[in-house]
Order: C-alpha cells, then structure tokens, then sequence
C-alpha cells in the first residue's frame, strides 16, 4: 500500500521529523508545506532533520492564513507535485504536523488496503451539521494578506453558489484514494470558476474538497470518518495531548491523533512509541 502523506506544517520543526520518521516506509512518501510565514529556522531545521530521506519533497512554500484560501492552494499543489512527478501512490492523506499515529504504519496500510478504495474524510451536507453557517460560502469574505489574522471582512452582498452543487463541509484532513485525488485534480481544471469562488469563502479547506467529492460519482465511496481522533471537548480546542490521555488513545480505533505539542507535552510522544507503535 503506497501512501503519499501531505504534511502542512508551521512549527515545530522537530516534531515534525519525528511524525516523518514515525511514518515512513518502504512504499511511503512525504511532501512537506511549511508556512511562508514561519521563521526561516523552522524550515532549515525541517529539511537538516530528513536530509537523508529520499522520499522527502518540500514544496513551495506560500503564506498561509488562518480561514484564508492559502490553505486549499497549497493542498492542491501537493497533488500536482504528486502529478508532475509521475508518483506512484495509493492513497493521499493530508496532515498537520501535529498530527502522530496511534497505530503502527502495518494497520495505517492494512486498513487502507482492505478499504475496497473508500475515501475518508468527515462530512455534513450544509446547511445543518457541522460546520453549520451558510453565510460562509453565500456572502464574500475578503481578508488581508500580511495583517494580523483578525483582519476578515464579510461583504453583504450575496452570490450564488457555483454549477448548481450542494456543498458540503466537515473536517480539512482527510484521506483520499487516488482515483478520488484524480477526479478532484480534473474537476479543478474542467471548472476554474469553482475555484475562484472559493478563494472568498470562509475557511474553504472544511468544504472545497467535500463539496466536490460528495456531489461527485465517488460520493458512495467516501466513508464519513477522517480517521484521526480529535478532542474539541476540552480547552484550548482541539484540545492538547498528554501523557494523561495514553489509555483514551490506547482505546480509539482511529489511525492518528492531534494535536500534540512537544513543548507542551514531549512525554506522550515518547509513550506512543513504547506502548502503542511496537
């Protein structure tokens, strides 16, 4: 099972090594966005750090905004570079780097193998669900590239959603098979005006990839799950792992946890290593 994991990362340079080496496979590869807006160290300590791997691409790296449109263009530029380079790949799953397995790289690629070439990714149909708020794809949201992240502007002017499609939204990590990678890939560029609508939406990475799956000859195949255990019931939301939360990972099915903080909490790490990637 060949997986290509596409990591956006901002932080944490370190981390990020290890989420790479905890990873890594014969079959696997990384490509690796790191924030424009992250100190140069970061990225040199990045690249230092995987020197070696020859699976290892580090992409171009943009300006990336919280609820701004750098997040989708940079996820499909990883798919292009998959592209361009001929990649032989499975599946693609798309990462933070604070995202770490709970479970050994065998059962990440066993349960991809066994999936029948489902997709996984977390959706609701909009509006209703989660993320509810139909204002964030109706209205035009502006917001100022090199300002603080409070700087968003939500026009009252309406706008119609695009070719007629329902939209959908739910979590922005997902894994997807590489016919679904495929058919996003061709969408894109058989509707260009999808895309520039999206580039006004608010956080359009929880509904860009979803809408077009769901409203697409794949739909049946896109299992509503992300795979990945996440805790919004604790604060600061998601909430940060600990060493005190290794039983509550021991027991989730998931594949991968977030979030984690080796500054925070480097003990944890350390503990999903001995006692649940043996």
């Amino acid at each position: 099972m060949r997986v290509a994991y596409l990591i956006l990362a901002h932080q944490l340079p370190e981390q990020l090594v290890r989420l790479v080496r905890r990873l890594n496979s014969p079959s696997a590869l990384f490509l690796i966005h790191i924030n424009r807006r992250s100190d140069d160290a970061i990225y040199r300590t990045a690249r230092a750090g995987l020197a070696e791997l020859e699976n290892v691409v580090f992409l171009r790296r943009h300006r990336l905004y919280w609820g701004g449109f750098g997040h989708v263009r940079a996820t499909i530029e990883g798919l292009d570079e998959l592209h361009g380079r001929s990649a032989q790949f499975d599946y693609v799953a798309l990462l933070t780097g604070q995202d770490y397995p709970i479970k050994p790289v065998s059962v990440i690629e066993r349960t991809l193998a066994e999936s029948g070439g489902a997709s996984f990714m977390a959706y609701d149909r909009l509006p209703g669900g989660w993320p509810d708020g139909m204002d964030r794809i109706t209205h035009w949201h502006l917001r100022r590239v090199g300002v603080p992240r409070g700087w968003h502007l939500r026009l009252p002017i309406r706008r119609r959603f695009p070719q007629g499609l329902v939209p959908y939204g739910g979590s922005s990590y997902w894994w997807l098979s590489r016919e679904a990678v495929d058919y996003v890939r061709r969408f894109i560029f058989e509707q260009p005006g999808f895309y520039r609508f999206f580039k006004h939406v608010d956080v359009p990475d929880e509904i860009f990839f979803h809408t077009i799956l769901m409203n697409s000859p794949l739909r049946d195949s896109v299992v509503n799950d992300e795979l990945r255990y996440v805790d919004w019931t604790r604060n600061p939301m998601p909430a940060i792992f600990g060493a005190g939360d290794l039983e509550l990972l021991r027991r989730s099915p998931k594949l991968l946890a977030r979030k984690f903080d080796s500054t925070y909490d480097a003990e944890i790490l350390d503990l999903i290593d001995s006692e649940l990637l043996r």
